[in-house]
């Protein structure tokens, strides 16, 4: 079986460090989260709406991922008295999920199991660091949402024929 190098380029290498992190969070979360019955998944999603009641899909576009498994892990906390569905004020085709008391208690369960975490996590990082690497995530993020939103418009196509001109791009 042949191996594949690690890539050069940085994007790609870039990339890759940020799935290898991310795969690294859930495992974190679910660790911080068994004893609770929970997962990383349910954690997101009750963190989301224990800010504020949330849509499936304004979840979803938040957290980066598909409505279909943000759908999937609602109806479970909904069945599991985590959470509600209620009517949406201005949009009545859409549900907003809401935490319940049930499900405030959980996630401020889940959140002192965090703080344990995060206190011995830290010992072993630097703060500055973090912040430094924050901001530049959050830069890349903001880049990569607008190309991002750019091209899911159809306009693939112009970048793989040359087409796309700096400036259309801005």
């Amino acid at each position: 079986m042949n191996t594949i190098d690690k890539p050069e380029d940085h994007l790609s290498r870039f990339s890759l460090s940020i799935f290898h992190i991310n795969g690294l969070l859930m495992r974190s979360g679910d660790i911080i989260t068994r004893s609770i019955d929970q997962s990383s998944a349910r954690w997101q999603v009750l963190g989301r709406v224990g800010y504020k009641p949330q849509t499936v899909a304004m979840i979803a576009r938040d957290m980066g991922h598909a409505r279909q498994s943000v759908q999937r892990v609602a109806d479970v906390l909904v069945n599991e008295g985590l959470a509600i569905y209620k009517d949406h004020q201005t949009d009545r085709r859409t549900k907003l999920v809401e935490l319940t008391p049930k499900g405030a208690e959980v996630l401020g369960a889940i959140y002192e199991q965090y703080a344990e975490w995060n206190r011995h996590l830290i010992t072993k990082l630097a703060p500055e660091q973090l912040d430094k690497i924050a901001d530049a995530l959050e830069n890349v993020g903001r880049i990569l949402e607008k190309e991002v939103n750019f091209f899911s418009n159809g306009n693939w196509q112009s970048i793989n024929t040359g087409e796309l001109n700096e400036d259309e791009n801005k």
